[in-house]
């Protein structure tokens, strides 16, 4: 009976390798995606930011400045979506900003915790056959499944982590960006 459970679970455990590589494999192209977009975004507030730094420093010296839409320095990030025109609810375009902000955090949220899970199960799914291998002396079943183990693990801790380091910033970029938008929208003429 032991026996019967004991292979039926190794069969279930081996049915599940395959869809967890692939969804491995996609968190990890999505990851390089979002890689490549936050290397853009980071240049680009690189080359921008000083100027929105200017723009600020003038409106708090200066507090009867007002600004006006065609005054705004060239626009980035959230900023790009927050000055397309002058909001009528001013409170509404902040809420919605910030919902915008969440979701764009929650990507990489998910892959701050997915990646590392799915990588745990790639590695432990295929150690069970791998066992199974070794009590055989099939050595070469053994090494195979211990490769995609270990590169799942490694594939797994890279998203994880390239995620983490990406939300980190961004949430920094995002949590100064909505307090910028909410002081100049109050300013603008």
């Amino acid at each position: 009976m032991s026996q019967v459970l004991t292979e039926t679970m190794l069969m279930l455990s081996n049915a599940l390798l395959v869809p967890d590589i692939v969804l491995l494999l996609l968190m990890m192209a999505l990851t390089l995606v979002q890689l490549g977009a936050w290397t853009a975004e980071a240049l680009q507030r690189r080359s921008l930011a000083p100027a929105w730094r200017k723009l600020l420093e003038r409106l708090q010296t200066d507090p009867e400045l007002k600004a006006s839409l065609e005054d705004l320095p060239p626009r980035f990030g959230l900023f790009a979506r927050a000055f397309r025109s002058v909001p009528a609810n001013r409170e509404k375009a902040l809420d919605d900003l910030e919902l915008l902000a969440e979701r764009l955090l929650l990507r990489l949220g998910l892959g701050i915790r997915l990646g590392p899970m799915l990588g745990l199960a790639g590695t432990l799914i295929p150690l069970g056959p791998a066992l199974v291998a070794l009590s055989q002396g099939d050595f070469s079943t053994l090494s195979t499944k211990l490769v995609v183990a270990f590169t799942s693990t490694v594939i797994g801790l890279f998203v994880g982590a390239a995620c983490f380091v990406m939300h980190a910033f961004r949430k920094r970029w995002y949590t100064q960006d909505l307090s910028d938008i909410e002081f100049v929208t109050g300013r603008l003429a």
